[in-house]
């Protein structure tokens, strides 16, 4: 309920910063659209993608699949809520005029990506109940690589987030440097435990 509550707030924030930007400022239509339009698409969007959390439980038919990953599916709609937010806040900075640097909302967004990520990714672990021995074995798999790869990611994710302190030049360099190594990590990680286990068995 407090990831719901969240999520709320973001979007009357968004809502209520659009309202607050168009009634101070006589904005004019610009090469990237009409004021109104690039004011209120975001929260829009923001409404409508949140909206699937009414739809989802409506449209799972087992009630206990749901709860098991109700978690997960609130955490990611509140991580997109909060990085729409952040691209609103960037826009407007960018409409009204304001000199801004729109580089900063990609580690941001990107670091908020993989830490909930990250965070998500465990609850996901998949009941090795089924008929076929392909589909059991790949979802035996998927349980013993999610951890390992999941972890790098948080470690990742922040430092993305401190991607804001570089100077402007390093920015963009810094992030993409640390995308990659966060990646490779997670991959051998990942690897690793899959062949330990292997090793087990065999």
């Amino acid at each position: 309920m407090i990831k719901k509550n969240c999520i709320g707030i973001l979007i009357l924030f968004s809502f209520g910063l659009s309202f607050y930007v168009m009634t101070r400022n006589s904005l004019e239509a610009t090469s990237f659209g009409p004021p109104e339009v690039l004011l209120f698409s975001i929260p829009l969007t923001m409404i409508i993608v949140n909206s699937n959390l009414l739809i989802l439980p409506k449209m799972m038919k087992s009630k206990e699949s749901y709860l098991r990953y109700k978690k997960g599916m609130e955490n990611i709609f509140l991580a997109l809520s909060l990085i729409l937010t952040i691209l609103h806040i960037g826009l407007i900075l960018t409409v009204t005029g304001i000199e801004f640097n729109v580089i900063l909302l990609v580690p941001l967004s990107v670091g908020i990506a993989l830490i909930t990520t990250a965070n998500t990714l465990p609850r996901f672990r998949i009941d090795l109940h089924s008929s076929s021995d392909l589909t059991t074995s790949s979802h035996h798999i998927w349980n013993i690589v999610i951890r390992p790869f999941s972890f790098p990611l948080i470690i990742g994710g922040l430092l993305m987030l401190f991607c804001v302190l570089l100077p402007e030049h390093l920015i963009l360099t810094g992030f993409l440097t640390i995308l990659f190594c966060t990646l490779l990590i997670s991959i051998t990680l990942s690897f690793k435990a899959y062949k330990a286990h292997s090793n087990k068995i065999v």
